[in-house]
């Protein structure tokens, strides 16, 4: 059995220290289960990156005889799907971070601007090749925020909520851009963030690191609901 789950984890690359031992002490159980999040979230990551695939936050929700995982997906390559094996693998491996079933539930999304955590990933990824001028403009180019959601009917409509407006800030240097100082900072909008009790805003940065050095990709996400 231990040379099974060793096997399991070997295959997502796992740092040293991410094994996690459990008490049956309240407070340590406590400890112990963040820990284990922390650890189940590096595991996630670990395992979309091989395939290209961009991850949003996990959201676990931790009863007393399971573990329920919910992750967002994007992958940017057209009609690449995720393995099975490796799903089932993925899930084992967590069943054994937490010592109880975990019960994972993907759910894959069409378009990178559907989560925070995703679309930075995908801006930053996408300045290997690009400048930000030429992503945000094929990325607000195929969304239309909704500039009155009073006019929507909550019958009629098929989502919960809609965007009003995206931002994206970039701070750092880009490799397919001219020569700029250190701490340049970038700015793109599209749509409106006037403020409104029914506005949500999902915000998330991603840094990663070029040749010029490090830069960091903010985005804000803001829905509203319908009415």
């Amino acid at each position: 059995m231990k040379n099974i789950l060793t096997q399991s984890l070997a295959k997502y690359f796992l740092p040293d220290g991410l094994t996690t031992s459990y008490s049956f002490d309240k407070g340590a159980e406590s400890a112990n289960m963040l820990n284990a999040t922390r650890s189940a979230t590096k595991l996630i990551s670990h395992f979309f990156s091989p395939i290209n695939a961009l991850a949003g936050k996990p959201v676990f929700t931790v009863k007393s005889d399971a573990v329920v995982v919910h992750v967002f997906y994007y992958i940017p390559v057209v009609n690449q799907a995720l393995n099975s094996n490796t799903v089932n693998n993925l899930g084992t491996a967590l069943s054994s971070l937490f010592g109880r079933p975990v019960s994972l539930r993907l759910v894959k999304l069409h378009y990178p601007y559907l989560d925070s955590n995703i679309l930075a990933q995908y801006i930053a990824m996408n300045t290997q090749d690009y400048t930000l001028v030429q992503i945000v403009r094929r990325i607000f180019g195929s969304i239309s925020p909704v500039k009155n959601t009073e006019s929507l009917n909550a019958l009629a409509s098929e989502l919960p909520s809609h965007i009003v407006g995206i931002k994206v800030r970039v701070s750092g240097r880009l490799m397919m851009e001219r020569s700029r100082p250190r701490q340049t900072v970038q700015t793109a909008q599209v749509g409106s963030f006037a403020k409104n009790n029914l506005a949500l805003v999902d915000q998330a940065s991603f840094t990663a690191k070029n040749k010029k050095g490090a830069f960091t990709v903010k985005v804000w996400i803001v829905q509203r609901a319908v009415v």
